[in-house]
């Protein structure tokens, strides 16, 4: 049985669609995931990949602060678990914009592995 909907109907939803919004894009370099929320700033975090190989973190050191200048390659992470000792860097250079202060005040939230929620910084690339 075939659904029947009207010229309107049809219509609408074809306008949803074409203007529905898009996810953001993820990219994934050297265990950290780059969302670009618009021109030059990005939110970082650990990738799942990343989570998955280091297994429960037990500590993490987040040694930046709002308004620091990174260049590119530096450390925005340290984090420890019963596997391994891990530095995440940052592949852009910019200010960073904002800190996760969740995950400062309870690093064990970042093994929940919900990759949205594990984001580290934001970042206002030059």
């Amino acid at each position: 049985m075939t659904e029947h909907r009207s010229f309107w109907q049809r219509l609408v939803a074809w306008w949803q669609k074409r203007h529905a919004p898009a996810a953001p894009a993820l990219t994934i370099q050297d265990g950290v995931w780059l969302e670009q929320r618009d021109q030059g700033h990005y939110r970082l975090g650990l990738s799942s990949d990343a989570l998955e190989q280091i297994g429960d973190i037990s500590f993490a050191d987040l040694p930046i602060m709002t308004d620091d200048q990174l260049a590119a390659g530096d450390d925005i992470l340290e984090v420890e678990s019963d596997k391994a000792v891990e530095n995440f860097k940052t592949p852009y250079a910019g200010t960073v914009t904002k800190v996760n202060q969740d995950l400062v005040a309870d690093p064990a939230t970042i093994n929940h592995n919900q990759q949205a929620a594990n984001w580290i910084l934001e970042l206002q690339v030059a």
